[in-house]
């Protein structure tokens, strides 16, 4: 008995710890994807990548070194180059060298090639920052949906629950002989088209949940849920700092326009290096080494000592070498055009992702100011309708007014929340939008009220 108690004891444990429910803020939500997102990884990777090729054009500068040694064998006629003899017998020989080369003008192709990909890795990193970006704000959208949603959810259960009072309220009075069938079947109604409001939302909810979950890669089979964000009214009041401002400010911070700045200048040093491919070439280098062959004999008829020959055979020698382009079937020449046109198409790319910055904070700043002036308007009118609700909700129980002015009066009310809830969350999305734009997010929770 006691081992099935503990049995059950630990399949219980394990079925509580199964079913927990993990509740995630919008801070962690945006740390979760940008430690999971791929597009963030595949940049991060980019930026290695840059930064050692970065690494390598620095060392193009430094002169370059080998080393070789060799061991050989030959049966029959050969021509043994160390002993200057050509001989029928089996050869032994081998030698070492070491040398270098150092180049001393290559047409600033490596001074040109270092600054570009110095360009190169400093615009990989500003893509991985693009990239952050672009995760944040959509799981800011992500996030402040399922929140929207949740809370027109919630206004639509507080109207199911006064619809069924009223319906309940119709009921009694149909027993009692002072109310009619009809208006009991048009709350029947009411509440049933209520309900399926509620359940599509409740589709829409989990649908938008879902995105979410896919967006930050976690596993759609654990159980998530997401904390809520209530507007501040005092924040929502706060004034807007003028467009040009904060245009300003989204220009400087931008990632996404400084990689395109970097990338302009990398194209320029790579048009650069193939205007100057036509310039000739100078290089020294050096070299030291010695051989051995047991074709060499001493006077007793005996190989001589190998590490003999290879003093007696040391070899030294230097070189300058001088290479001009006479004529490579213009092979320079179509390289300089195939990087004029990637230049000019890095400086399309320059401006296209200014124009998308600018759209987009036009976009966002247009949006802040309507959603604010939608708030403004949806209190006064929620105030109005609230009132015209009340009024017409005591006359409906005392039977001074129909049904349908009723449901009207109601649906206004229900409305002027939605509108309220949604111009308050409007703001504060945007406002979100507009601070990633100029790279002022901050997600300290005392900023929120959380439910």
């Amino acid at each position: 008995m006691k081992k099935i108690f503990y049995t059950l004891t630990l399949v219980a444990l394990f079925g509580l710890q199964a079913n927990s429910q993990t509740i995630l803020t919008l801070e962690e939500c945006i740390n979760i994807a940008l430690e999971n997102n791929l597009n963030i990884k595949r940049a991060r990777n980019n930026a290695i990548s840059a930064k050692a090729g970065y690494t390598q054009s620095k060392m193009q500068f430094l002169p370059s070194l080998s080393a070789s040694a060799s061991h050989s064998w030959n049966e029959g006629l050969v021509f043994d180059q160390t002993s200057g003899s050509r001989v029928n017998a089996t050869t032994l020989g081998g030698g070492a060298s070491v040398g270098g080369d150092f180049v001393i003008f290559n047409g600033f192709s490596n001074v040109y090639n270092l600054q570009r990909n110095r360009y190169l890795y400093e615009a990989s990193e500003q893509a991985v920052k693009s990239n952050e970006l672009i995760t944040e704000a959509g799981v800011v959208d992500g996030f402040l949906r399922i929140v929207n949603i949740r809370e027109n959810l919630k206004i639509q259960n507080q109207t199911n629950d006064l619809l069924k009072q009223q319906l309940t309220t119709a009921e009694k009075r149909e027993k009692a002989g002072t109310g009619n069938m009809q208006q009991v079947y048009d709350f029947r109604s009411q509440v049933a088209q209520q309900e399926l409001r509620i359940v599509n939302l409740r589709n829409q909810l989990q649908s938008a949940k879902l995105s979410l979950i896919q967006l930050l890669l976690l596993d759609p089979l654990d159980d998530y849920d997401f904390q809520g964000v209530t507007p501040d009214d005092a924040q929502l009041e706060e004034e807007v700092e003028n467009y040009q401002s904060v245009y300003d400010k989204a220009r400087d911070f931008s990632p996404a326009l400084k990689s395109a700045e970097l990338n302009l200048e990398a194209s320029q040093r790579a048009f650069k290096i193939a205007q100057f491919s036509w310039m000739p070439s100078l290089t020294v280098g050096a070299s030291y080494g010695s051989n051995w062959s047991s074709n060499i004999k001493d006077v007793d008829g005996s190989v001589l000592p190998i590490d003999q020959q290879l003093r007696n055979n040391v070899a030294k020698g230097a070189r300058f070498n001088l290479n001009v382009p006479l004529f490579t079937r213009f092979q320079n020449r179509t390289q300089m055009q195939q990087q004029k046109i990637s230049y000019l198409n890095a400086e399309l790319t320059l401006q296209d992702t200014e124009n998308n910055l600018r759209n987009n904070v036009q976009q966002a700043y247009l949006d802040l100011l309507n959603a604010r002036e939608s708030y403004q308007a949806a209190k006064e009118s929620l105030l109005n309708l609230n009132t015209a609700f009340e009024f017409s909700k005591t006359r409906y129980e005392n039977g001074t007014i129909d049904f349908v002015t009723y449901l009207v009066n109601l649906n206004g009310k229900n409305n002027g929340e939605l509108e309220l809830t949604r111009a308050k969350y409007e703001i504060l999305f945007r406002k979100l939008i507009l601070d990633i734009y100029i790279g002022e997010l901050n997600l300290d929770i005392t900023n929120f009220g959380l439910n």
